[in-house]
């Protein structure tokens, strides 16, 4: 378990940088996409930019289970409609440049089977 503080904006936090990271590069719609999920929750680019330079420096593993941890976190802590809303949004991320790639289509499937969407 470990032990990185989640809440509902940084267990969104953790799971836009799972998708926005998926195909290894970050893109410029990507960050315009981030921006827009993140004015749409109300919630903070800086406390984004900080989950982002945090997850950026851990291991694989570790990273590997904060992400488990933030898919459990919204799953028990979000409505059914939270739940959509949450899922809806990453996907406009992975599909902002275009369409989806394979790995963020893979990781949309998860989250949505996870979900229950």
């Amino acid at each position: 378990m470990s032990r990185y503080p989640l809440n509902d904006e940084t267990a969104i936090d953790v799971l836009i940088f799972w998708i926005e990271s998926a195909d290894g590069s970050i893109s410029f719609a990507e960050q315009s996409a981030v921006k827009r999920v993140l004015d749409t929750m109300k919630y903070d680019l800086r406390t984004y930019q900080q989950t982002f330079s945090q997850l950026g420096a851990m291991s694989s593993h570790h990273i590997k289970e904060i992400i488990d941890e933030a898919i459990a976190y919204v799953k028990s802590n979000f409505s059914d409609d939270g739940k959509k809303l949450v899922y809806s949004l990453l996907d406009s991320i992975a599909n902002c440049d275009a369409k989806a790639t394979k790995n963020e289509l893979l990781k949309l499937d998860h989250l949505k089977e996870e979900l229950g969407v």
